[in-house]
């Protein structure tokens, strides 16, 4: 029997957590236009605040996008370091590992060649 969750895809939070900002920020904007427009102001004294309230939200946008693009960058590289780091160490571990096979077949030549030299 199919569970009814099957086809669900789960998603992070950050996903469900970015929609709700902007959904918020999109109804307030809405929400503060229609107020604007619905309230009994002449002609000029409406250009001028919806002048304002857009000069605001252009404000708070351009700020909202350096702080994404600061994070970013800072995500980008720790990303970076992180797999810098993960491919040294690795190096490093397959130098190891090649090193003691080396070894290993410089033992065993080393010992056939004296078994067959005691041998004949």
């Amino acid at each position: 029997m199919k569970s009814k969750f099957e086809d669900f895809h789960f998603t992070s939070r950050n996903e469900h957590t970015e929609g709700l900002i902007t959904g918020l920020l999109l109804g307030a904007a809405i929400g503060a236009c229609v107020g604007i427009l619905l309230a009994p102001k002449s002609g000029k004294a409406l250009r001028g605040k919806i002048k304002d309230l857009a000069d605001s939200q252009a404000d708070t946008l351009g700020s909202s996008w350096e702080q994404a693009k600061d994070k970013a960058g800072k995500a980008a590289g720790d990303a970076k370091d992180a797999i810098s780091s993960a491919a040294d160490e690795t190096g490093s571990k397959l130098k190891d590992l090649a090193n003691k096979a080396e070894n290993e077949i410089e033992d065993g030549v080393e010992t056939v060649a004296d078994r067959f030299q005691k041998k004949y």
